[in-house]
Formats: C-alpha cells, sequence, structure tokens
C-alpha cells in the first residue's frame, strides 16, 4: 500500500469520478484505476462502485476513507518535523470549532506570541470530533472545544470560561427588545449552524414549552457568522450568534440585541490537549501561560 494510492483514493471519494481526477494528477485512467484496484487487493474488499452517474463509495470504502485521511495528516506532520530536527521545535497547531477560530482565538494566539515571540503559531478551524482525533494523533497540539471531553479520550481538559450567546436584531426590527420563549416561534430566524451548543439548547428550551426546531420559521441555514450578521443587518431576520463576533455592529447601532426571558444559551469553552507530561516543551509552555491569562485571553 502506497500513500500516493491513499490520496488518489481520497480524490475519487471526493470528486466522484476517476476521469476528472486522472486529468487533475496527470495520469492515466488506466493507472488510476490500477491504484484503487491495488488497494481493493491489499484490503481484500471492494472500496469503490463504479456506473454510469459516477464512482460512490462502499461502506468498507467509507472506512478506509476515515483512516486514510488521518494517515495523510500523519505523514505530512511527519515531514514537518523531520524538516524542523535540528531548529528550534516551535511550531504549534492550534485548533478550534469554526465559530472560535473565526473570532476568539486570533486574540489568543497574539498574546502567546508577544510571551513566546520565537514560537510558531498555526491555526485552523475543525469539528469537535476531528479536534479530538487530531490531538490524540499528535497532528494538533492543542484546542478549544464546546463540551467537556469524555474521559475515555484521556485528555487534559481545562474550562476557559463562557461563551456568550445572544439574540441579535435589526434595529428597526418588529421585535420588542424583551421576549417570551414562545415569542420566537413568529419570527423569521437565521440558523448559524457553526455551533451545535447553541442548537441543543434551543431544543432543550423549546422542549420546556412542547415545542421543537420544527415549529421555528427557519429562513436558511448558514455556517459563517459573517453571513449571518449580512443577512441580519439587510433586515432578513433574527439569529443566534456569539457576543464577541457582534461587538462591532452593536458599537455601529447596526443590530440590536434581543433578550429572551429565562432563558440562557451561553456555554463553557474547554482548551483540550494532551496531558501534560506528554507535551513538547514549547506546546507545554504556551498552554501554561494561556491557562494563566484564562478567558481574558479570548477577543
Amino acid at each position: 500500500m502506497h500513500i500516493d494510492s491513499l490520496k488518489y483514493f481520497i480524490d475519487v471519494v471526493q470528486e466522484k469520478s476517476i476521469s476528472k481526477v486522472a486529468q487533475k494528477m496527470h495520469i492515466s485512467q488506466s493507472a488510476l484505476s490500477q491504484h484503487i484496484q491495488k488497494l481493493e487487493e491489499d484490503f481484500g474488499h471492494k472500496l469503490l462502485i463504479r456506473s454510469n452517474k459516477g464512482v460512490e463509495v462502499t461502506e468498507i470504502g467509507e472506512i478506509v476513507l476515515k483512516y486514510s485521511n488521518n494517515i495523510l495528516r500523519n505523514y505530512e506532520k511527519m515531514f514537518i518535523e523531520i524538516k524542523a530536527y535540528g531548529e528550534d521545535n516551535n511550531r504549534i497547531c492550534i485548533n478550534g470549532t469554526s465559530a472560535l477560530v473565526a473570532y476568539s482565538l486570533p486574540c489568543v494566539i497574539y498574546k502567546i506570541k508577544k510571551k513566546f515571540p520565537n514560537y510558531i503559531f498555526e491555526m485552523s478551524a475543525s469539528t469537535v470530533e476531528q479536534l479530538i482525533v487530531d490531538i490524540q494523533n499528535d497532528i494538533c497540539d492543542f484546542g478549544f472545544i464546546d463540551a467537556k471531553p469524555d474521559d475515555i479520550y484521556n485528555l487534559y481538559s481545562y474550562k476557559m470560561g463562557k461563551e456568550r450567546v445572544v439574540l441579535i436584531a435589526p434595529p428597526k426590527y418588529k421585535i420588542s427588545d424583551v421576549i417570551k420563549l414562545e415569542d420566537l416561534l413568529g419570527v423569521d430566524l437565521i440558523n448559524c449552524t457553526m455551533n451545535s451548543q447553541t442548537a441543543t439548547l434551543l431544543e432543550r428550551e423549546l422542549e420546556k414549552i412542547n415545542k421543537s426546531s420544527k415549529d421555528l420559521k427557519i429562513i436558511f441555514n448558514v455556517d459563517s457568522i459573517s453571513a449571518v450578521k449580512s443577512s441580519v443587518t439587510n433586515g432578513h431576520g433574527v439569529a443566534f450568534v456569539p457576543y464577541e463576533a457582534i461587538k462591532h455592529e452593536l458599537y455601529e447601532k447596526a443590530i440590536k440585541i434581543v433578550d429572551i426571558e429565562n432563558v440562557n444559551f451561553d456555554y463553557d469553552i474547554y482548551l483540550i490537549s494532551k496531558r501534560m507530561v506528554d507535551l513538547a516543551k514549547a506546546a507545554k509552555e504556551s498552554l501554561e501561560y494561556l491557562i494563566e491569562i484564562g478567558r481574558k485571553s479570548f477577543c
């Protein structure tokens, strides 16, 4: 089994086409098919189903796809570490959920960088599940998630504080500054999908009044806070967003906050990593300093 074969397999699954990948990678379709066939022989199972509509991955192929992604990420990390061998190994990878990476974590990295100017920091967004896997596989040094990880992962976790979540609306939108939860059912809602915790908490609150998210007037779902803010400021509806993400718009009075009586959508933010004893010196020092400065390190 070769790394190139795994790369080709991932590309074919994503493109759902052998011909497109062959053209993009500048190899013949027959050569690419041989790579896939060799993988299938190695694993003893069909990984792809070919038809006139393209290529579909099998259930076994899904398993191979999951581990192939991790293998390639570790492979790339290996080359980074080899390149850094003999130099100061001060490269630190910090991951977080999309919402945190977009608005809160840049200040975290800035403050750590001021403390350790010789360290090189990399930041990227990922799902909670992928972040945990990346930490376990040494692809990421530490990260931030919106729920405490299960003990089965054997990770270090530290509660950094809470993320405040608010309901925002255009200033002249026909909605009171303070509403009851049931009032939300009749309002156009733009659903930001970047944060699953808000959706979970909202569902829990709706259950208390014998309702569910299906009763909401969701205009559309979007995974970009910038798109959510743009939609709200243009008068298209209301939305739940992290408070840190809308400070500027509040100052400019482009939006307003709508309070919901007796409802709180704030959630905890956890810093997670491998156990301290398993961290490299640079990562350990950065993490310890981050804990020292605490929640104020966030934007």
